[in-house]
């Protein structure tokens, strides 16, 4: 995902969202293997963090620079975000292989 493009900021609309029961950014970096310690600065108002889920996928980028989409793919299908796995299949189904139908 490259910072700032139209799929990255899509899935960050969809995770950024605080609402109970929907999954969010800090199941993604749960699920990533981030550690509480280190992903719970991101967490604060709208007004203090513009995107808790950006600066995730950014730590997780610096973090892990072998990270694939289809790692990212697995972390939102094992907490259930089929809307975000729809966004990026759709933008990239042949990078993603299996996950296209899961959708």
């Amino acid at each position: 995902m490259i910072p700032g493009s139209e799929l990255l900021r899509t899935v960050e609309d969809k995770l950024n969202i605080d609402h109970v029961p929907w999954a969010n950014w800090r199941e993604l970096a749960h699920h990533l293997k981030i550690p509480s310690n280190m992903y719970q600065e991101f967490d604060g108002s709208t007004a203090e963090r513009k995107s808790p889920t950006k600066e995730v996928l950014q730590l997780l980028m610096q973090r892990t620079p072998d990270l694939t989409l289809i790692d990212i793919v697995e972390a939102l299908e094992k907490i259930q975000r089929n809307d975000a796995i729809q966004i990026v299949t759709q933008r990239f189904p042949d990078t993603v292989g299996e996950y296209g139908r899961t959708v």
